[in-house]
């Protein structure tokens, strides 16, 4: 190989690593190990791992995998998961490549320089680095539309709550009665959560799964409403050897939590088509949350208590019509971090008139 095309197969994998996209993520930026893993995780399931070289791709043909991720994902978020999971693998063993023919080419062994750049992986490497979650799409389509957790609450008993408290056993039945009663996503029952009995009443101080430095609450704290399904909490307190006044939940895989409960909401409602999961109950946390701010509670409760630090991302969640039953919108939240309110400013523009209804934030009337 001539040494021309050595250097303009080096430049096409660097140019690899510094995407032109803005929200391309790069080797220079730091990830959290728990994303991390869960992209390494996705690969594994994707592809396995080669026990010899522990190496997350092994296949040396780029339109193999390219085609595998297409046939796998069924909607577009679980394609732009996979492709996301595939770069952040792709990327990292590129880099790794590329340092090794760097100091291989600071010796002067040239000969090494070629083994690494003519080889097959290093191609697959570069094509996959090149590749963003839109590359994937060209030329597929979605085997099925994605339901979201919004409606899996539609039409469910009012008690609910408490069929599902009752129907879970085992080692998963206080997770799963937490993430009733406070709505935390399934990964923040992995890092456990601090469940205290002060005064009659329980208090959880659940640490964020998504909190970045731009997004999200580090961790939140409030006082647990007063419930059926928190007397039974009440009850495991009392019962356990551990401690009377305090308790951490917390199990070893989030996915395991959400399996449990979808499959009790399926013994006691077999003819619906929606699962209920964890996340069916932080949409019900959220209804809950409106429906108390109606009522003449904080504006920013439904933000604080999902964990949230813009008020914008608590429209995502269950609706004021989907609050029924026993109410389980905490009180006494405690959040590191003040609300931005972003949809509260834009709604003022508006009446203000300086700024259209149809407008984006930022673009103000002329």
């Amino acid at each position: 190989m001539e040494r021309q095309e050595i250097f303009e197969r080096i430049r096409a994998a660097k140019s690899a690593l510094k995407p032109k996209h803005p929200d391309a993520a790069t080797v220079d930026a730091v990830v959290k190990a728990d994303t991390a893993e869960q992209y390494k995780k996705t690969v594994r399931n994707l592809f396995g791992t080669d026990p010899e070289t522990g190496k997350l791709i092994t296949a040396t043909n780029p339109k193999e995998i390219i085609k595998t991720i297409q046939e796998k994902a069924d909607t577009v978020s679980t394609l732009r998961k996979y492709a996301r999971s595939v770069r952040y693998a792709a990327m990292n063993a590129l880099n790794a490549l590329l340092k090794k023919a760097d100091a291989a080419q600071r010796a002067g062994k040239w000969d090494e320089v070629e083994r690494i750049v003519s080889s097959d992986m290093f191609h697959t490497y570069t094509v996959l680095t090149h590749m963003l979650p839109a590359d994937y799409r060209v030329g597929w389509e979605p085997k099925r539309k994605r339901h979201g957790k919004k409606t899996s609450i539609a039409k469910l008993p009012k008690n609910w709550r408490e069929q599902m408290a009752n129907q879970v056993h085992g080692q998963f039945r206080i997770p799963a009665i937490v993430a009733l009663l406070t709505g935390c996503r399934p990964a923040e029952v992995e890092k456990g959560v601090l469940i205290e009995r002060i005064d009659g009443a329980l208090y959880a101080t659940i640490k964020s799964a998504k909190h970045t430095v731009k997004a999200g609450q580090e961790q939140r704290r409030f006082r647990i409403a007063d419930h059926p399904v928190t007397n039974i909490l009440m009850n495991a307190m009392s019962e356990s050897d551990v401690t009377r006044n305090m308790m951490l939940v917390k199990v070893s895989h989030g996915n395991s939590l959400t399996t449990h409960l979808r499959e009790a909401a399926r013994k006691l409602w077999p003819w619906r088509k929606e699962s209920i999961t964890a996340y069916s109950a932080r949409h019900a946390m959220a209804a809950d949350c409106k429906k108390a701010i109606q009522n003449g509670a904080d504006p920013d409760l439904a933000s604080k208590v999902l964990g949230h630090i813009v008020d914008k991302t608590a429209s995502y969640y269950g609706s004021t019509l989907q609050s029924g039953g026993v109410t389980v919108a905490p009180t006494d939240v405690v959040v590191p971090q003040k609300i931005k309110h972003k949809v509260r400013d834009r709604n003022n523009l508006i009446k203000q008139g300086l700024l259209k209804k149809d407008a984006k934030m930022g673009s103000r009337k002329k």
